[in-house]
């Protein structure tokens, strides 16, 4: 135990023989033991150098997932899965198609997604009739709003292959909406004929 005292003493002092100019040349070589252990000074840049591949490895492999043992959490989603809408799609159609003629007095027709709902301001001369017919297969409700209001009612189309009719007169600014309820999904089907 003396003897690794006194070679810490030694290590610790500076060897006058190397210093010159107020300092000792071998400053970075020195040695000092920690325990039984002779240990050298790293410079620091060499502990950047081991450093670096750590902090890229740690970096690249970093992802958003769920920590191990946790399970990742998903909002619950209203609409309905591809395979399904396939189905609705052709429930929603098929009951459009069999109550209106889809021959020189339609003006426009669409199928869109409950959650997406139908939006659309067609170029209609003033004064002439027209007729909505909308489809809704699914879930819920949608409601079909006309603007300017005096244009048609506000009514509902329930989700539930209901097919639903609103006689209306033309103009340029009139714009339709069919939106669905907060629980609602599914097909929207929905076609203007001229009356």
């Amino acid at each position: 135990m003396e003897e690794v005292a006194a070679q810490r003493q030694r290590l610790r002092q500076p060897d006058p023989r190397h210093e010159r100019h107020g300092h000792s040349s071998d400053e970075g070589n020195r040695l000092e033991v920690v325990g039984d252990i002779l240990m050298r000074p790293v410079p620091v840049w060499l502990l950047g150098i081991a450093l670096a591949p750590t902090l890229c490895l740690t970096a690249c492999t970093s992802d958003n997932g769920p920590a191990p043992g946790r399970t990742a959490t998903t909002t619950p989603r209203t609409s309905v899965e591809p395979s399904g809408e396939k189905e609705l799609t052709a429930q929603a159609q098929s009951a459009l198609d069999a109550v209106t003629e889809q021959g020189q007095s339609m003006v426009e027709s669409g199928m869109e997604r409950v959650s997406d709902g139908v939006h659309t301001q067609p170029d209609l001369p003033a004064g002439h009739s027209y007729k909505l017919t909308v489809v809704c297969a699914g879930k819920g409700e949608a409601h079909i709003v006309f603007t300017p209001s005096k244009t048609a009612p506000k009514k509902t189309a329930p989700c539930d292959r209901s097919i639903v009719f609103e006689r209306f007169t033309g103009g340029n600014a009139v714009r339709i909406d069919v939106e669905g309820d907060a629980g609602a999904a599914g097909m929207i089907a929905w076609r203007i004929n001229a009356i």
